[in-house]
């Protein structure tokens, strides 16, 4: 069984077109619940994939003269987990929806985002965003920064001020509503930000963000017909991103644009392209978690503890994926590759196939169980604020696993969970001491 592709196809195919109808009667879907970002996650990872393969696709180093490439039996043995794993959260998905009503009716009260709060963490995040995009990046027409951080060049806490300005775009938004001066400023620090040639999540967690909020905002569950094609546009720009940066700073021609995409599209369709072959990374790591002969029963979080230590204070401090360097082997260094495992991977790491199973069904019932608790909270909750910074995430997490909550959320995303995290300190206390809930009186749609 594990040999044969076409069969992985048909039963991938075959859960995935179960799962989506399944969830599309019963789930109570909309755009900015967590199911349907995992649907287009599954379908162009994993069941696109097996077609491409199926057609003659290379697999994963299949062409290298040094590393493994990945075999035919790992691809199969890892779709198939992925699809029990896919099961497993659409039945999580399932009992959430029979369990909860999909209407906008605000029934709980709840802590807002303070505005004190808000504008005393903007007053030191903006300015730091504008000083990490000039004092770094390379800025269109103006060329890129040639400061010497020298040690603090490999520390998030210098890398991440780059961010600054669009996340407190982000949090203002949120706040005050989708106000033109908020947007023209995103527009062009994200531009900017797209032309580094690398981090392109750095471009897409804001657009999922900003794309979910503003629809929940005006009470509509789907993307009006209209954006469709804006929206597809995006995402076929998402991928070679980071290429069209380089290209950009190395002055490229019109010519040399051209010759890059032909090239693009061939490395993608005869499956050289890594960007396509998620897959058979996951797949690769499920085997290297064999070799290394244990489970990890939690541990590959443990890195998390130390994280907050600078790097250059401590050269030999764990990575956040040290378990992938642990069970790399130099055939197969999935972790000098810079391979993602997904959500399954990290899974398999902790629990083996128990843990593929057990740990996306909690997730996806924890994840829908905030989505409706969201439609139930006033608009600009400090809980609202919290999902839609976990749903602009989510793909991070399918991706790369559940520490990447950590990575995007608490490490990348510092300005918006420090304002999230001190306007609910505020708001307890202020309960605690009134037994009711303070009210922003000046807030857009805490009246509404």
């Amino acid at each position: 069984m594990w040999d044969n592709l076409l069969i992985s196809l048909v039963i991938d195919l075959s859960v995935f077109l179960l799962c989506i109808s399944l969830l599309w009667r019963y789930g109570k879907l909309s755009a900015y619940h967590p199911a349907t970002i995992y649907l287009v996650f599954h379908f162009l990872i994993f069941t696109v994939r097996l077609f491409a393969i199926n057609r003659g696709a290379a697999l994963f180093l299949s062409n290298s003269t040094y590393f493994v490439g990945t075999e035919n039996h790992e691809i199969s043995r890892a779709a198939f987990w992925a699809d029990m794993g896919f099961l497993a959260m659409t039945l999580a998905w399932l009992v959430e929806a029979q369990k909860n009503k999909d209407d906008f009716i605000q029934t709980e009260q709840s802590i807002l985002i303070d505005r004190k709060v808000l504008n005393m963490i903007l007053f030191v995040t903006i300015p730091l965003g504008i000083w990490g995009i000039f004092s770094q990046q390379y800025i269109p027409m103006l060329g890129k920064s040639e400061h010497d951080f020298g040690d603090w060049e490999r520390s998030s806490y210098l890398s991440n001020t780059q961010n600054f300005v669009v996340l407190s775009m982000m949090a203002l938004i949120f706040k005050n509503g989708f106000k033109k001066i908020y947007l023209a400023i995103v527009v062009i620090f994200l531009l900017i930000l797209a032309l580094q040639g690398y981090h392109r999540y750095r471009v897409i967690v804001p657009l999922i963000f900003l794309g979910s909020l503003y629809l929940y905002r005006h009470q509509q569950k789907w993307m009006p017909k209209r954006y469709w094609f804006i929206g597809i546009f995006c995402f076929l720009l998402f991928l070679p991103l980071k290429y069209i940066g380089k290209l950009v700073q190395e002055g490229a021609t019109l010519k040399d644009f051209s010759d890059f995409f032909t090239e693009y599209q061939e490395v993608s369709g005869d499956g050289s392209n890594a960007d396509l072959a998620f897959l058979d990374m996951y797949a690769v790591s499920m085997t290297l978690v064999d070799e290394a002969g244990s489970y990890y029963y939690g541990k590959t979080f443990f890195p998390i503890l130390v994280s907050p230590i600078p790097r250059n204070f401590w050269n030999e401090k764990p990575s956040l994926m040290q378990w992938t360097l642990d069970i790399s082997v130099p055939e197969r260094d999935i972790s000098k590759l810079g391979a993602v495992c997904s959500i399954y991977g990290e899974a398999y790491a902790n629990f083996g196939y128990f843990g593929i199973v057990l740990i996306p069904f909690l997730f996806a019932r924890f994840t829908a169980r905030c989505y409706f608790k969201v439609l139930r909270s006033p608009p600009d909750s400090a809980f609202v604020f919290l999902y839609f910074l976990l749903i602009s995430v989510l793909v991070q997490v399918y991706r790369d696993g559940l520490v990447s909550i950590f990575t995007f959320i608490v490490i990348y995303n510092i300005p918006c969970l420090l304002i999230w995290l001190f306007s609910v300190l505020k708001g307890k206390l202020f309960y605690e001491k009134n037994g009711n809930y303070l009210l922003d009186e000046y807030s857009e749609f805490s009246s509404k």
